[in-house]
């Protein structure tokens, strides 16, 4: 297996818990299985979720064919950091779903945990982003 090859893996690894987490929430909201509200008391969390993994999927597979197509060498660092933050991001969802109150971080610690788990997404996309744009102007 090629190394970007890893980005179709984990985009479809974040699909699969995309229908996962679409389950869940159904059977929450609709089924109304109340062993499940209790454990995720904040179920319209588990819906973002839901459509963040299933936007990574998306975006992991799209950074796949751009490289592909236009023939982008991606370096190992960076294909780590697209699947690492592909998973990691939506997966603050599902912690608020199960700790509802961890929405509102209120020290410097808990502000800055939220804000560097963003970190990975962004420096993967964003060199992804800037590689294309050197590639075609």
């Amino acid at each position: 297996m090629l190394a970007h090859d890893y980005l179709l893996v984990t985009a479809a690894l974040a699909l699969l818990v995309s229908l996962a987490l679409a389950w869940l929430a159904s059977l929450i909201l609709y089924a109304k299985i109340s062993v499940l509200k209790r454990c995720f008391p904040a179920t319209h969390q588990l819906i973002r979720a839901h459509i963040d993994y299933l936007l990574m999927c998306m975006l992991l597979v799209v950074c796949y064919y751009l490289a592909d197509r236009l023939q982008i060498d991606l370096p190992t660092a960076v294909i780590v950091l697209l699947c690492a933050g592909a998973l990691y991001n939506p997966f603050g969802f599902i912690v608020l779903a199960v700790k509802p109150k961890m929405a509102n971080p209120e020290t410097m610690g808990e502000k800055m945990r939220v804000l560097l788990g963003f970190l990975p997404a962004t420096l993967g996309f964003g060199y992804v982003g800037v590689a294309v744009l050197a590639s075609l102007l």
